[in-house]
């Protein structure tokens, strides 16, 4: 990053196809870390990338393969340059650079460096393939975690939740959502996220490569979604937005680990209510014979 101290790591990952077909192509990443990060420097170093580069859609596409400059930066050059505190990482496209910041928590759609990493690559690579032409982010967003790592139970939990406590979010809200950070830009994330992966579903694992290349020679986003889907941007919108069944938005909530435990916790408490409401209950029983009893004892007195 920029400031003093700053030491240039450079090493190549082979990249996109196996290193020994003919005509691979390698993608470099130019490393630049204060002396304070050389561990993680070594860690990004034996990252492998393959499963990244293979994915279909973007394996399809040639000619983005120059070097990517990655910097890791330290919190004081995050809060120079007013990065809010909940990112962990951006892409510059336009200028080939990736910055992390390695003494930030990622959040979702990240869970470590790596995966904030592999995730600004991708945007990197979108950018190019897109030929630096604009994008909803949505489907930037989206498109990096379908590139980044398979959709897994984590993220259809997110969907569904986001789907029952955030209902009323569109397509043209998700922008402001991303840059109000917490609840808000998890939730956006797993909207674009779940759309793109929809988008791949019904319309082949090549679609994405076909809207960027209607974008590439200046067809607008949404001319671009009509040739290779035919369909509108609204109309995907809505079917993704109102169609899904009830078993889609409950299913995965239903069946996640926050689900389980919390289940687990509910009963606990209902079982600790419940052995208190026994514990008063018998003891006001307990009393209650008591007071019987001296109230006899008090009439055999005077009897006696």
């Amino acid at each position: 990053m920029r400031g003093r101290g700053v030491a240039v790591v450079g090493w190549t990952i082979a990249a996109w196809l196996a290193a020994t077909s003919a005509g691979a192509q390698t993608l470099r990443l130019d490393v630049v870390a204060p002396e304070e990060f050389n561990g993680i420097a070594t860690r990004i170093r034996s990252y492998d990338p393959t499963p990244l580069l293979q994915t279909v859609w973007l394996s399809s596409i040639r000619g983005v393969t120059a070097p990517i400059r990655v910097e890791l930066a330290a919190e004081s050059a995050a809060r120079r340059d007013g990065v809010p505190s909940w990112v962990a990482g951006y892409a510059v496209a336009a200028r080939d650079l990736i910055v992390l910041f390695p003494s930030r928590t990622p959040s979702y759609p990240n869970d470590s460096l790596e995966s904030v990493l592999r995730h600004e690559i991708a945007h990197i690579l979108i950018g190019r393939a897109a030929r630096g032409r604009p994008l909803p982010r949505w489907f930037g967003e989206g498109l990096a975690i379908t590139v980044e790592r398979p959709w897994g139970l984590n993220d259809r939990t997110r969907l569904a939740w986001t789907r029952l406590v955030d209902g009323r979010m569109t397509l043209s809200t998700l922008d402001r959502r991303f840059l109000e950070g917490g609840a808000s830009t998890a939730r956006a994330y797993a909207i674009s996220g779940g759309l793109v992966r929809r988008l791949i579903q019904e319309h082949g694992a090549t679609a994405p490569a076909e809207i960027l290349s209607m974008v590439t020679v200046g067809r607008s986003f949404d001319a671009a979604l009509r040739i290779a889907t035919g369909r509108s941007l609204r109309s995907v919108e809505l079917d993704f937005m109102m169609g899904q069944s009830v078993v889609e938005r409950w299913l995965p909530w239903l069946t996640s680990g926050y689900t389980l435990w919390s289940g687990v916790t509910l009963l606990a408490l209902v079982a600790i209510w419940s052995h208190r409401r026994r514990r008063q209950a018998r003891r006001r029983q307990w009393e209650a014979e008591e007071a019987a009893l001296w109230k006899k004892e008090d009439q055999d007195r005077w009897v006696h």
